[in-house]
């Protein structure tokens, strides 16, 4: 009898590879905002095509490969250790021959762009990924393996699971973004310039611990009417500038606890938190845990 389909499968990748008779051997959801999923996947002597899916993939593989054929690039060979990365709008045809095993993440396209403002000070709607069909990068590798070497089922697995995953999405971002390009089905039209969204930034960080920015003295720092600021901050970023402010305060803390330098009180307080209590109820509603745990995890997955 055939398992039942994994939640993954709305993604259209997962779902090319169920219907291939792929295996998918471990399945999970990462915690947060990302909407992200990571399968394992055991596949052989099959064929897919992948069709312009609306979201990033990420593919390891682990096992096999040498008798996979990507029919766009019939001269490219896959082996143990080789990744491809297929963004959004990607089209391929594979005729797989012999058993190989695969470890595969699924990512949304505005949570990753999201991530790429957050991280690297990138515009949003220009922030994706290249095609690449085998490539060889160490850091991606070893932070794949680290994950399948995981107990996916484990009560702290979830924590190392999403550390490690954000860690990858860094890498991809950095090594492999592609920032000349609109994300797929983003319409780059309007939005603010990069000067505002700077000075912007600065408004928020020059406010005291625990407190945020009004709406109108976001717009006054963009030089914006509350009105045209609010329609400009969404059509960059596709979320309200209280959400952003929510995401950036979070990655600072994220950065800060990996640096492991700093009190936690202490940390709370220069990622913008007025306590914190505050700060652990924003890390545990990422599925991040509290400060201390996801400064232990940090520790534990450090590459």
């Amino acid at each position: 009898m055939s398992s039942p389909a994994p939640p993954a499968a709305e993604f259209a990748v997962c779902r090319e590879l169920l219907r291939s008779r792929a295996t998918p051997l471990r399945t999970v959801a990462l915690g947060g905002d990302s909407n992200a999923w990571l399968v394992h996947w055991r596949n052989a002597d099959t064929e897919t095509a992948y069709a312009q899916p609306g979201h990033h993939t990420l593919s390891l593989y682990l096992d096999g490969g040498e008798q996979v054929r990507c029919l766009e690039q019939p001269q490219a060979r896959g082996a143990p250790g080789s990744l491809c990365c297929m963004p959004a709008g990607h089209q391929s045809r594979w005729q797989v021959h012999g058993t190989l095993q695969l470890l595969h993440l699924y990512l949304p396209t505005l949570p990753l762009a999201l991530a790429a403002e957050q991280w690297f000070d990138r515009d949003p709607r220009l922030a994706s990924l290249r095609d690449r069909i085998w490539f060889d990068d160490e850091v991606l590798a070893a932070l794949g393996r680290r994950i399948v070497a995981l107990d996916w089922t484990h009560t702290d697995a979830g924590l190392a699971l999403q550390e490690l995953t954000l860690q990858m999405q860094a890498r991809l971002l950095q090594a492999h973004g592609d920032s000349q390009r609109p994300v797929t089905g983003t319409a780059v039209r309007g939005g603010l310039s990069a000067a505002a969204r700077r000075r912007v930034l600065d408004c928020i960080e020059a406010a005291p611990a625990g407190a945020s920015p009004s709406l109108d003295e976001l717009a006054a720092a963009a030089c914006l009417s509350s009105y045209h600021f609010l329609r400009m901050f969404k059509a960059s970023f596709g979320q309200s500038p209280h959400a952003w402010v929510m995401q950036r305060r979070l990655a600072k803390a994220r950065a800060l606890l990996g640096a492991g330098r700093l009190p936690l009180p202490q940390v709370a307080e220069a990622a913008g938190y007025a306590h914190l209590s505050h700060l652990n109820t924003a890390l545990k509603r990422a599925g991040l845990g509290s400060a201390a745990q996801h400064r232990a995890v940090m520790r534990r997955v450090a590459v």
